[in-house]
């Protein structure tokens, strides 16, 4: 570990003023989402590929097509779903004043 590189780093970071650091954030942030989104697509692409194609051809048939659509749809959905039942707990327990969902009171 070079501890002149973490120092200088350190030092710059503290001179970094609050727009600064809120557009870092906020980059950071936006890198995540685009990740996260990518992880997503890979896997909905990687289950109902591996679901829907059940032979290797140089075009999808209309069953192929439809099953993947589906497929698709439905991983979406219960994507959706979670993300939404998840912010709705965290919500309920911030409001009650308990440690949020993965924080230091999740296990």
């Amino acid at each position: 570990v070079d501890l002149h590189a973490l120092s200088s780093t350190n030092e710059k970071s503290s001179n970094m003023d609050d727009k600064e650091i809120d557009t870092a954030k906020m980059q950071v942030q936006g890198q995540l989402a685009a990740q996260y989104i990518q992880d997503v697509m890979q896997k909905v692409t990687d289950k109902c590929y591996a679901k829907c194609v059940t032979r290797p051809g140089a075009k999808l048939d209309d069953s192929e097509k439809v099953c993947l659509a589906k497929c698709m749809d439905r991983y979406l959905d219960a994507m959706a779903l979670v993300s939404q039942t998840w912010a709705a707990r965290a919500k309920q327990q911030a409001m009650a004043g308990q440690p949020g969902l993965g924080g230091p009171g999740f296990q």
